[in-house]
């Protein structure tokens, strides 16, 4: 086989132009299967960021039962919380739940004492008591301090950072007190803006005007406090329905089989992504399939024309005892190893050209290691499809007419 093989690189030596010729349907189609797929490789990372920043992959539960448009009874949500950590617990072990945080609303205002003895009252606030998870699965990142932990008994609370402009305007609050329920919140964080701050997620949420506070800490000293809103963050690429599906029969069990509750959740979002995906992915496999059948004819076209090129050479080795087989293997084998050079220096350019596209930063395309193996698989494929017909042809010459070929 290895004999095959320098007998292949000799002959592609030997008609170095033609090879070139050759090699550049191969590269070309190799590098721009490459290339397409590092890039959807790279905008799936970047989809799934998305997804996660414009709140796609987050669901939230009322304590109602949604109307035909698919909204809450507001009425219904007035009164007592159908909502418990009963249902929370059984939320967890839904697959593709991610997170889970229970919610409760605690005040509408909340107040801060200036050094001079003024006071700063915020009535838009939306003071509400969770869990670690709960302040986590806000998109805004953490711009100052630290974030309270579901172990935390302390008299802390977390900032949004429309509520700190509003108490604080250009001081730092980190250490300051803000009073909620007459009782003072030492702030330990603040979080920064995000791209949901416009969003209808982040208006249904109201994630710009919050005040976190620690549940545990909420409760020893908050009389009344009940869950009213159960908030989960799930894996955008698990099955929207069979997640919404799962919810549904968790909680339906929590309930005793009483529907007294609501999903609000991205649904056609999380279908749109997967659904787009998809469809990228259908349009890759139709150009590699197109680009290498076109790079697989040359390699036939030119294998062809040099079994007719070494028609006498093919006559002399059958005459000393070359058999049909080692004729066949010796030209399929040339076909192959075409093709293999050619999807190696497809993917050379294909990281060149990878590489320039992340410097700019615009995307950053990623190529892996089964991307790679995925290319010399369709090269030593092609190689074989389009080599199998000149391998025969040049296998099956009589040797005395190709003897007498001129």
């Amino acid at each position: 086989m290895l004999r095959n093989v320098e007998s292949a690189l000799d002959a592609l030596a030997q008609n170095a132009l033609r090879s070139v010729l050759t090699l550049s349907g191969i590269v070309v189609g190799v590098a721009a299967i490459v290339l397409l797929v590092a890039i959807m490789q790279g905008v799936k990372a970047e989809v799934a960021r998305e997804a996660e920043g414009l709140g796609a992959n987050m669901v939230v539960i009322v304590p109602s039962k949604l109307d035909e448009n698919g909204q809450p009874n507001a009425m219904a949500m007035l009164g007592r919380s159908s909502l418990s950590e009963r249902d929370v617990t059984a939320l967890r072990g839904v697959p593709g739940v991610e997170m889970v945080s229970p919610v409760m609303f605690v005040s509408g205002s909340a107040e801060r004492k200036k050094p001079d003895g003024t006071k700063v009252t915020v009535d838009s606030a939306l003071v509400v008591a969770t869990n670690g998870q709960g302040v986590r699965m806000n998109p805004a990142p953490l711009v100052a301090g630290s974030y309270f932990t579901d172990e935390s008994d302390d008299h802390v609370c977390m900032l949004a950072d429309s509520l700190r402009s509003k108490l604080f305007k250009d001081e730092d609050p980190i250490g300051k007190s803000v009073t909620i329920e007459n009782h003072p919140w030492r702030v330990i964080g603040v979080l920064g803006k995000t791209s949901m701050d416009g969003s209808l997620s982040g208006q249904m949420l109201g994630l710009g005007n919050l005040i976190y506070l620690p549940v545990r800490t909420a409760r020893s000293e908050i009389a009344n406090l009940q869950i009213n809103r159960i908030v989960l963050r799930t894996d955008y690429k698990h099955p929207a329905d069979a997640m919404v599906n799962a919810m549904t029969a968790s909680l339906l069990a929590s309930h005793q089989r009483k529907e007294d509750f609501g999903l609000i959740t991205m649904r056609k979002g999380l279908s749109l992504v997967i659904t787009m995906l998809g469809l990228a992915q259908h349009l890759l496999v139709l150009i590699a399939t197109i680009s290498l059948f076109v790079a697989g004819i040359g390699i036939m076209n030119i294998m062809l024309v040099t079994v007719t090129e070494r028609t006498r050479e093919i006559g002399v080795r059958k005459t000393v005892g070359a058999r049909r087989s080692d004729i066949f293997l010796q030209f399929l084998t040339e076909a192959v190893v075409l093709s293999l050079v050619g999807g190696l220096i497809g993917i050379g350019v294909a990281a060149i050209i990878c590489a320039v596209i992340a410097h700019t930063k615009v995307l950053a395309p990623i190529i892996t290691p089964a991307v790679i193996g995925m290319a010399l698989a369709v090269c030593s494929a092609v190689g074989i499809l389009f080599g199998v017909t000149p391998a025969v042809r040049a296998a099956n010459l009589n040797p005395i007419d190709a003897l007498r070929h001129e």
